[in-house]
């Protein structure tokens, strides 16, 4: 790693007046150069000024996370400040008024079923670029076989019910097309990890998640780790519905990994901590306490060996505290705790705060995608549009290799 050197950035204030003021930062040579080529980017040809000014922030900005510890850069969001003060307002008073019609519409299906049925939702009415979970529809049907007929016969009633989850302000617009490009994003990740070389895959709160039989390749082995009673359900869903001789079958964990380390649930298994390992969370990091969250990633890093990689969505901590507002999220808070559950907390979503927070586990070469790229990626038949957003704009995801 090259080592840090002192730099004296100062900017020349004018418009009003006209001043020197240095500051010192701690920045790799590495760091320097980005950020220079940034500014340089973002100010119009000539505007020196600009080009200091953009420089001192975002040297600011990544001064001020190498020292930032896990609570910072991973929480709850509860803290009212100025800055997020009138969304919270909101959120305690007027935000609740969406209950009068929210009631009625979330207690329907339980959230993994929802994100189930959103998962087949694209490839069901033949949208162009959707996801390739072709088994999804199998465990829909045999979970859900009145809701899987309609889908089937491309109900307008279904249409209907994605134009009133998915409605302006109301809903949780680009909720369908998140769920899509989330399930493509964490598919190619399992591919590609596979094409280097990864020989074991490890699905965190696999769920419905197929990827074990869609995607296994000889010589790789999947472990689903889910809660008991889930992997129990999933077990029989399976035999019932997908032939052994077909698909090959994962090693089913049942562990309750806020009472049992990752380590140990696997302990059981044929994994082997020395090789290396793609580790996957989709849908999960949310869901969890702040303090759930260190110890999941602590966990994970102990299992893995040097090369392992790691996968997961995260809500962003800019949304979750407030300092952003998107209605679709407010809707899909309320919406969740309907269901008996709680999206518990944020994730600092600039890139630099993301590669702090991991490499306090051991983990670098971090990739971080937020909504614009991934509809850029996944949806090339669309141009990435906010309001209503193409696909959900409060949530990023995040790749990591084990250093």
């Amino acid at each position: 790693m090259a080592p840090a050197v002192t730099v004296d950035v100062t900017l020349t204030q004018s418009s009003s007046y006209r001043a020197s003021k240095a500051e010192t930062f701690r920045l790799t040579p590495a760091q320097i150069d980005r950020h220079v080529n940034r500014a340089a980017a973002a100010a119009p040809a000539g505007a020196e000024e600009q080009q200091e000014a953009a420089v001192l922030q975002a040297a600011s900005s990544s001064s001020s996370l190498q020292d930032a510890g896990f609570d910072q850069l991973c929480n709850d969001g509860a803290a009212w400040t100025w800055s997020n003060f009138v969304v919270k307002l909101y959120r305690n008073t007027l935000g609740l008024l969406k209950q009068l019609y929210l009631i009625f519409m979330t207690l329907s299906l339980r959230t993994n079923h929802l994100m189930l049925t959103f998962r087949t939702m694209t490839r069901d009415f033949d949208e162009p670029n959707c996801n390739g979970d072709f088994l999804a529809a199998k465990f829909r049907n045999a979970i859900m076989p009145a809701r899987g007929r309609l889908h089937d016969q491309r109900s307008r009633l279904i249409k209907i019910n994605r134009d009133a989850i998915e409605f302006p302000f109301l809903g949780i617009p680009g909720i369908v097309r998140f769920i899509d490009v989330r399930t493509q994003w964490f598919d190619e990740g399992v591919t590609a990890a596979m094409d280097d070389g990864i020989t074991q895959v490890v699905i965190i709160a696999a769920g419905y998640d197929t990827r074990a039989y869609r995607l296994s390749r000889p010589g790789v082995k999947f472990y689903e780790i889910d809660l008991p009673h889930a992997s129990k359900n999933k077990q029989e869903l399976v035999r019932s519905l997908l032939p052994a001789d077909k698909y090959p079958r994962p090693e089913f964990v049942a562990a309750d990994l806020s009472k049992v380390k990752l380590a140990d649930a696997l302990a059981a298994t044929s994994f082997d901590p020395t090789k290396t390992t793609l580790f996957t969370a989709e849908g999960l990091v949310y869901y969890l306490p702040p303090a759930a969250v260190q110890q999941l990633l602590t966990c994970v890093s102990s299992s893995s060996a040097p090369g392992s990689r790691l996968m997961f969505d995260f809500l962003n901590l800019s949304t979750v505290r407030g300092d952003v507002w998107h209605p679709g999220f407010e809707t899909l808070q309320i919406s969740v705790y309907n269901k008996g559950e709680r999206m518990y907390n944020g994730i600092d979503e600039r890139p630099q705060a993301v590669r702090r927070l991991l490499s306090l586990f051991g983990f670098g070469g971090c990739c971080v995608s937020g909504a614009q790229s991934m509809v850029k990626r996944y949806m090339p038949h669309e141009q990435h549009c906010s309001r209503p957003p193409t696909v959900s704009p409060y949530f990023s995801y995040v790749s990591a290799v084990k250093e």
